[in-house]
């Protein structure tokens, strides 16, 4: 019996990971901008980010989300090729908070672009996100 409810858990779990609000798949190029908004109501934030270095298997990436930098290495490894964002502040202790992840696929030599992904988790409905087109 405590088995089946192990198993029950599990993959109710499991169902409910691979579910995502959003998700876009893109290529950046050195120092290229990806502009994403994040609207909640009449208030708007701006994240933009870019890579500048792909060294050792990784990628240093330079992000900004609402007036603050941050700046990580992010690498073709599990649990190392995603960065977490939380997107809107705590509205409950209850309920789940939108997060943006964003993920680093790989790396291509030839045209030395890096591949991306990313992922809303959103359960609420909270955040309008909208990604900007590259401008050439």
């Amino acid at each position: 019996m405590r088995r089946i409810v192990f198993l029950f858990i599990f993959l109710a779990v499991l169902v409910q990971a691979g579910q995502w609000s959003y998700s876009k798949e893109f290529i950046l190029k050195k120092d290229e901008f990806q502009t994403i908004t994040i609207k909640e109501q009449q208030i708007l934030r701006v994240l933009r980010f870019r890579w500048t270095l792909f060294a050792g298997d990784g990628l240093v990436v330079h992000l900004n989300y609402n007036e603050r930098s941050s700046q990580f290495v992010l690498y073709k490894h599990y649990k190392k090729d995603t960065y977490k964002v939380r997107l809107l502040p705590k509205k409950s202790a209850y309920k789940r908070d939108p997060y943006l992840y964003l993920v680093f696929k790989k790396y291509d030599y030839t045209t030395s672009s890096a591949y991306f992904d990313i992922f809303l988790d959103d359960p609420e409905s909270r955040a309008l996100v909208e990604v900007k087109p590259l401008r050439k």
